[in-house]
């Protein structure tokens, strides 16, 4: 009796425990059925308490979702980690994405399981925790869709066969269905593209489009669009709408047949003018449009427009490059806790092409992370691949902050593209205490202490390239006052006299010479010795982060102030 008494005890304080939790998490018998989930789960799964999720068909409980997997597989219960666990396998995490039959609600999980062994170590139960990652996950898929875009976008100067891409490619990731529209001076409309993954579909787009008036109503659907220039959405198309909207019973019977159940137009706005529309719709997903595809959609649509104005002006596709480079560096450095930094950025070539050298700081809970890295290319699929690995890398963090994490999820993002992309990159974790390092293909960094100067780290795989990876993660013992000199190839590559390179050597000689000089008096020091170096124009872009430990920063520089001190021709 005592003995189940305390067993109640302690089952009561680890319910309160758990459902004070925000992750969702759920305990599986070897049956198969849920005996346990917290508050949070609980919510998630629609149920108003624990003995009512008990009594649960287990298989019904997935029923009223669409499940996949990332790549659009489909997932069913014995899928399940939980469920793989309890069947004796060790299941890897699983990312899922689940659509709301009735809502149209989109999610996105991260399913990892444990076993509870009993003292003989058979598996008495499987405890699952639910991470929602919807917006990290539809973070990292937006970033790697406008890459693409980007590309397509900066492709052509065809800007009908442009939008023709972009609206296939928008098919099935965005919606179910695409239309682009442009419009004329005189409110016309130009049908340009329409696009479905399934044919037959297409054929009755054709037959809807007959039943088009051949002038735009400014208070309805394109019309409104264009005259307002704001997007315009509708979460929900009853039939009730449909209705109002046909012309006959054949145009309803065609409007039923589609099935729409969502839709949303969005303008092509250049100079605050409309010069055409974005529309997509939802109808076999059973996906709705929520404010973020809104945002997301007006991103596509502010891109295409660029394009489109840029091809009727028959201007180069730099003003597509110009755009995207927008977001490719940082507009300051941070104030790092017990950390002071000074970076130098230089792009070879005329400022309006983009180059593929980049570094970025961001925050994870109370530490800094630092990536310096160098894609391959440059104009608009260097800033393509660039603003991948960047944001790729930030969403990441949100799952596991590791440096060599990062480095993995980057690598598989770019192992994703079409065509082969590579990139070297360096990953520092900063924290008050130190900091920790992961480098996939690229220069190992240099510390600087009490004027002798080494490399750190350990070489690891160059990303998007290889099948068989690793990325050796270290830890930096630091001093107060050691600094750690990041930077990319355009830095040794430099050529002086005879096509000499400037290499390793040279660098390191430089920074021995600079003593125990602050970060931003060292970056002034190393563009002084390039420049004394150098011969002819730049070569390669050039990228350089100095961070010196056990020294707050004195303050924020401006990217757009420090980024050409020293390029050629500023003295």
């Amino acid at each position: 009796m005592k003995g189940q008494t305390e067993r109640a005890i302690r089952d009561e304080r680890l319910s309160v425990i758990l459902d004070a939790l925000a992750e969702a998490v759920t305990i599986r018998a070897p049956n198969n059925h849920l005996v346990f989930a917290n508050q949070a789960a609980l919510d998630r799964l629609g149920f108003d308490s624990v003995a009512a999720l008990r009594e649960a068909d287990p298989q019904a409980l997935m029923g009223p979702y669409e499940t996949t997997d990332e790549f659009g597989n489909e997932i069913r219960m014995e899928d399940l980690p939980s469920v793989q666990l309890l069947r004796g396998e060790q299941p890897e995490p699983l990312l899922m994405r689940s659509v709301n039959r009735a809502s149209g609600e989109e999610s996105w999980v991260l399913l990892k399981a444990t076993a509870v062994r009993d003292e003989a170590g058979e598996i008495e139960s499987a405890v699952t925790i639910i991470a929602d990652v919807t917006e990290a996950t539809r973070a990292t898929q937006r970033v790697e869709f406008l890459a693409r875009i980007g590309e397509l976008l900066g492709s052509s100067l065809d800007y009908q066969q442009t939008l023709r891409n972009v609206a296939g490619l928008a098919v099935p990731q965005l919606a179910d269905w695409c239309a682009v529209d442009l419009f004329d001076a005189d409110g016309g409309r130009e049908p340009v593209a329409i696009a479905h993954s399934q044919p037959a579909k297409l054929r009755m787009a054709e037959r809807l489009r007959a039943y088009e008036p051949g002038e735009l109503d400014p208070d309805q659907g394109l019309g409104r669009v264009r005259r307002t220039g704001e997007p315009l959405l509708f979460a929900q198309i009853p039939d009730e709408l449909l209705v109002a909207g046909a012309v006959d019973d054949e145009h309803l019977r065609l409007l039923r047949e589609v099935g729409m159940r969502a839709a949303l137009i969005v303008p092509l706005t250049i100079g605050g003018r409309a010069i055409g529309a974005l529309t997509l719709v939802n109808s076999e997903s059973g996906r709705s449009f929520d404010a973020g595809d809104v945002e997301f959609a007006a991103q596509i649509a502010a891109r295409a427009a660029v394009a489109v104005e840029s091809a009727r002006l028959y201007s180069e596709r730099s003003t597509v490059a110009r755009t995207l480079q927008s977001s490719l560096l940082p507009e300051a450095i941070p104030d790092i806790p017990g950390w002071e930094v000074a970076a130098l950025y230089r792009p070879a070539g005329h400022e309006s092409e983009v180059g593929g050298d980049f570094y970025d700081f961001w925050e994870v809970g109370e530490d800094w992370l630092m990536m310096i890295g160098d894609v391959t290319g440059k104009g608009v699929g260097a800033a393509a691949d660039t603003s991948l690995v960047r944001y790729t890398a930030r969403a990441a963090s949100e799952f596991d902050a590791r440096p060599s994490a990062i480095l993995a999820r980057v690598d598989a993002a770019l192992r994703r593209r079409p065509t082969v992309s590579l990139c070297t990159a360096l990953c520092l974790r900063l924290s008050r205490d130190g900091a920790a390092i992961a480098v996939g293909g690229h220069p190992l960094p240099l510390r600087i202490d009490e004027g002798a100067v080494a490399e750190v780290g350990e070489h690891g795989t160059l990303l998007g390239g290889l099948a068989r990876t690793q990325w050796p993660e270290a830890e930096i013992a630091l001093g107060a006052g050691d600094t750690l000199v990041a930077f990319t190839d355009g830095v040794t590559d430099a050529l002086g006299e005879g096509g000499e390179r400037w290499g390793t050597e040279r660098l390191r000689a430089s920074l021995q010479a600079a003593g125990d000089a602050a970060p931003a008096a060292l970056r002034a020091h190393l563009v002084r010795a390039l420049d004394e170096f150098q011969v002819g124009a730049q070569a390669d872009d050039t990228a350089v982060v100095i961070i010196r430990f056990g020294e707050q920063a004195t303050g924020r520089e401006s990217f757009r102030g420090h980024a050409r001190v020293g390029a050629p021709g500023n003295g």
